[in-house]
């Protein structure tokens, strides 16, 4: 794990982002990939075509892009998978770290696990600003089933987190921390998106300023996660399970 924290963050100037552990010789395939990622971040989901992305990749082709993927869609998962195997990988180091540390009951250490793997994403990859400004277009698409584009393979960080967070919240019924869990998920992303923007605009922010960020966002969602379940909830659990045994 990089410590990002100790880095100094300025807009990256390449007209294609590049992962620093990606050959400088990218295939037609991830450059449809990344430039795909770039204008969708921009310009929105609804805002860019497959030409332009074709164009933008530097494909003389005009077809290339609808020859790799197909469809929008089709591209938008294979960004999706591109960026999430990473970041999964990284989220599996810091649970690893984790367990060394005996934290599995500590609901503020097992949210850093979800949070820290996506900011390091965006600040140590090239192009890392445009993938979480690309995922919060996605995940606030009325017409995209977010839940179409996670594989189990490259999720199974996320798989493990939410079991840690049952394990650590018994209070919590299991329906009521998968609801959460959902609510905590587009909580960071659209915080961590809203930041990186202003950031971007405002042309360039101190480390300090994110560490800040990141650290009040994990207590926020730590909070949330945790918070007693009220009498309110309970009653309208209560109501609603009684309405389904009436329906039969």
């Amino acid at each position: 794990m990089v410590d990002y924290r100790a880095k100094r963050f300025a807009e990256k100037k390449t007209t294609l982002p590049r992962s620093k552990q990606t050959p400088v010789s990218t295939g037609t395939r991830e450059a449809l990939i990344l430039a795909g990622e770039r204008l969708f971040a921009e310009h929105g989901i609804n805002g860019v075509s497959l030409r332009q992305i074709n164009t933008d990749a530097g494909q003389k082709n005009s077809s290339a892009a609808h020859y790799h993927f197909g469809s929008k869609q089709a591209l938008i998962k294979a960004i999706h998978s591109y960026r999430l195997e990473s970041v999964n990988q990284r989220r599996h180091a810091w649970l690893e770290k984790l367990h060394v540390d005996g934290k599995q009951g500590d609901v503020r250490a097992i949210v850093e696990t979800i949070v820290h793997p996506i900011v390091e994403e965006i600040h140590e990859t090239e192009g890392g600003s445009y993938y979480i400004r690309f995922l919060a277009q996605v995940v606030g698409h009325p017409k995209i089933d977010v839940s179409e584009l996670w594989s189990k393979r490259i999720a199974s960080g996320l798989t493990e987190v939410l079991n840690l967070l049952k394990a650590a919240n018994p209070e919590v019924a299991e329906t009521l921390m998968g609801q959460r869990f959902g609510l905590m998920w587009e909580q960071t992303i659209h915080a961590l998106s809203d930041w990186e923007q202003l950031r971007v605009l405002s042309s360039g922010g101190e480390a300090a300023d994110l560490v800040v960020f990141v650290s009040n966002l994990v207590d926020m969602i730590a909070g949330g996660l945790s918070a007693p379940v009220s009498d309110t909830t309970r009653r309208e659990i209560d109501a609603h399970q009684q309405h389904r045994d009436s329906q039969g």
